[in-house]
């Protein structure tokens, strides 16, 4: 099967983990989606993704995979091969001749580099494999397989000797029949297993066929055993054609019960929705018209409320008119790219801790980009498939669900802000109405807090022999980058020290001013400046994607180091113009200001 028809569906219980090998096997040209072993959401994706091979991260034995392997019998997708991420790989020399079923067990972790390529083998081997398995005998040996049909729940037969002398039959891992000289059954099974003789076991409907007789209770009458598909014969004392009586399920485990054979089909659930895909606004940006409809439609079929916007420009508007959770921007992009969105985003207080990921149809700027440290969470090729977006979109916000799933009633969590933002924690903390005490702490100072009911009612700091509370605090927390933090449910406020303003509005009239603040150091650096010191790496990529117009202003100042005079003297062209070449220097990186 080829990789484009290929449809591969992980299925795991850790989210994050499913979602980070879901990347590598897309980047490796393979379909992929994923889900958890939740019954509606397993069912939900077979339905609409319809997988070609399960990549499955379970044990053989272990309670998902045994329930799993049950729900693909019931819904006839028992076909669909298997690929089992595991700890225990000691079956794999009963797997790798099967052609249904488990058909291959991968040593966890997941490598990219080894198991893609043992996946694509894989699919080159399955048309050929044969489903039988061969064995020199002895009790390790025998017991091994017997052991693998059951955890694994193979349906078919095992040969013992050369001249058949014992037969054993199985129907999804349980034992129907087995005859060995005098003995049926178990005790046939068991006299079998300690020979030292060659066996073979063939899976499926092949394994099952043939007649075996052996003594009834009574010793007389001989019994036809033939299998087919979902039924076992009865006993008959005519030597008429047996009657087929249909096979009951075997047992599953509790908590996921199933129809039995003859009931009608249930009718198929609603789709499970995604309530905090609800809760995640994005932002996409992108000039071309076909890409941003196509990411809306999408992200919209899945839950999430989008909004749109053709630049930078425009992305910038909509930024200060709501809150983003994730911003998704294209690199090129006319009036402002998606480096300078990046940049003026990360400038202001009121957006500088939302998620960024930058996209590009030109693969070469991954390593540039992640060579700026200039905040883009993530970056990926326009190739990406939208799955594979959307498992970008989750992991990128995904700190923030985990902090508000964890949110404990009686305190004692711990987390780092770098993913988070201080200022989303306190906007957080009150959406929570939470009441107690954050403790945080960076190299540079230790802060802590009080709330009420999810008002901020006090803040101090402490900043090397200097302490400092109230507003002089709280802007000094909202600047804090890689600080890790702790809440605690007890503990009150020493004193008021916002005039009992709510969270929201003490952060409302602090955070334009720190915006001005920071706006004027600045522009007081640049004045106090004499030269531009340009890094040569991000110089180079913005002769490839700055503004043309500004690329001569850009060469006279990063190549022959001229004053920002000499050069307005030079290409006779305004200060304004200069100036505005320089702050879209300072603003992407590519040099910075030396006095």
């Amino acid at each position: 099967m080829a990789k484009s028809e290929t449809r591969i569906l992980i299925v795991d219980a850790d989210q994050d983990a499913a979602q980070r090998v879901g990347l590598a096997i897309d980047n490796g040209g393979f379909q992929v989606a994923w889900c958890t072993f939740a019954p509606s959401e397993f069912q939900a994706m077979s339905r609409d993704f319809t997988p070609t091979l399960l990549l499955v991260h379970a044990d053989l034995g272990s309670p998902q995979l045994a329930t799993l392997l049950a729900r693909l019998d019931s819904a006839g997708a028992a076909s669909v091969p298997v690929t089992l991420l595991c700890k225990d790989t000691q079956d794999e020399a009963f797997v790798r001749p099967m052609r249904t079923g488990v058909v291959e067990v991968l040593q966890e972790p997941f490598n990219a580099r080894l198991h893609l390529s043992r996946l694509r083998m894989l699919l080159a081997e399955l048309p050929e494999r044969t489903g039988i398995v061969r064995g020199r005998g002895g009790p390790n040996e025998i017991n091994g397989l017997l052991q693998h049909v059951m955890r694994a729940r193979r349906t078919g037969g095992l040969v013992v000797g050369s001249h058949d002398e014992g037969r054993a039959f199985f129907v999804r891992g349980v034992l129907k029949s087995a005859r060995y000289q005098q003995q049926t059954m178990q005790s046939a099974l068991a006299a079998m297993s300690r020979l030292q003789v060659a066996w073979t076991f063939t899976e499926g409907a092949e394994g099952t066929a043939g007649v075996v007789d052996f003594e009834s209770d009574s010793g007389s009458d001989p019994y036809m055993m033939t299998y087919r598909e979902n039924t076992v014969p009865t006993r008959t004392t005519t030597g008429e054609v047996p009657i087929v009586q249909a096979l009951p399920e075997p047992p599953i485990l509790a908590g996921t019960p199933l129809p039995p054979p003859s009931a009608p089909p249930a009718p198929a659930p609603a789709p499970a929705v995604d309530v905090e895909a609800a809760r995640t606004p994005i932002l996409f940006v992108d000039d071309d018209p076909a890409v941003v409809t196509m990411l809306a439609s999408y992200f919209t079929k899945k839950g999430y409320p989008v909004k749109t916007a053709g630049d930078g420009v425009e992305a910038l508007s909509l930024l200060a008119a709501q809150s983003f959770d994730v911003v998704v921007a294209d690199l090129n992009m006319p009036r402002l790219d998606g480096w300078g969105l990046l940049r003026l985003i990360r400038e202001d207080v009121r957006t500088h801790e939302v998620p960024v990921a930058l996209f590009s149809a030109q693969d070469d700027y991954r390593e540039s980009l992640r060579l700026l440290h200039a905040g883009a969470q993530a970056y990926f090729p326009k190739t990406l498939r939208l799955t594979a977006l959307e498992a970008q979109v989750k992991e990128l916000v995904e700190p923030r669900r985990r902090f508000l799933r964890n949110l404990p009633p009686e305190g004692g969590l711990s987390f780092m802000f770098g993913a988070l933002g201080p200022q989303w924690v306190l906007k957080a903390l009150a959406a929570a109405r939470f009441s107690g005490q954050l403790d945080a702490r960076d190299a540079w100072g230790i802060w802590r807090a009080w709330f009420e009911g999810g008002r901020l009612a006090q803040m101090t700091a402490k900043m090397g022999t200097s302490s400092m509370n109230g507003d002089r605090a709280l802007c000094t927390f909202l600047m804090a980058r890689q600080s890790e933090g702790s809440l605690a449910r007890d503990g009150r406020a020493p004193e008021e020290g916002f005039a009992r303003h709510s969270t929201d509005a003490t952060l409302a009239r602090l955070v334009p001013w720190l915006n001005d603040e920071q706006k004027r150091a600045r522009e007081d650096q640049l004045s106090k400046a004499k030269s531009l010191v340009p890094d040569e790496e991000l110089y180079r990529l913005y002769l490839t994607v700055g503004p043309p117009a500004w690329l001569p202003v850009a060469r006279l100042l990063c190549e022959q180091r001229l004053t920002p005079v000499e050069v307005i003297n030079r290409l006779q062209v305004t200060p304004m113009e200069v100036a505005a070449v320089v702050k879209d220097l300072l603003r992407r990186g590519v040099v910075v200001l030396q006095s």
